[in-house]
């Protein structure tokens, strides 16, 4: 399946301003003293991962988590590999009628993506450090995932355009 260029101007699009939020807003919304904060980008790329497929998910991820590595500056090619692999696993929710937009399957998409995203990221981030397997994995990995997923639930209260025309059709 090709994409064609709106949808690729699109996403792009979208994920350069999601990348501009993640950076300079969201550490307003952080919780902790972990600072652990939700990962826009994460939902983004599982929106497209499983919306579009494997392929191009990982495309979109691996060059997304670029412009995020180029900016924050540090572990160059680190969030360029995690976007990457939620991305894939996103798209192993990919269906035919586009099931995964509708509430619980897309929290269930973005969990699952955000799961294996931070797992790859805080396990190579903490690398060397002091600190324990299964604290940065139940302080960090899934704390960061539930926030991520939570955030989540936002999206699946907007209304779908078919979810609006069925409404408008019914009523006339």
């Amino acid at each position: 399946m090709n994409l064609d260029y709106k949808a690729l101007l699109k996403y792009t699009g979208i994920l350069i301003i999601i990348v501009f939020i993640q950076k300079t807003f969201i550490n307003y919304i952080a919780l902790s003293d972990f600072n652990i904060i939700p990962d826009l980008v994460i939902i983004a790329i599982a929106y497209i991962g499983a919306k579009e497929g494997k392929i191009h998910g990982m495309l979109f991820g691996f060059f997304t988590g670029l412009l995020v590595d180029i900016l924050s500056g540090s572990f160059f090619g680190l969030s360029a590999l995690s976007y990457s692999l939620a991305a894939f696993v996103a798209g192993f929710f990919k269906t035919e009628n586009d099931k995964f937009i509708y509430k619980w399957y897309f929290m269930i998409t973005v969990f699952s993506s955000s799961l294996v995203a931070n797992f790859i990221y805080f396990s190579f981030y903490f690398q060397g450090t002091p600190l324990n397997f299964t604290f940065v994995l139940l302080s960090y990995v899934m704390t960061s995932s539930t926030y991520t997923t939570l955030i989540s639930f936002i999206y699946t209260l907007i209304p779908r355009k078919k979810e609006i025309d069925r409404r408008f059709i019914s009523e006339s």
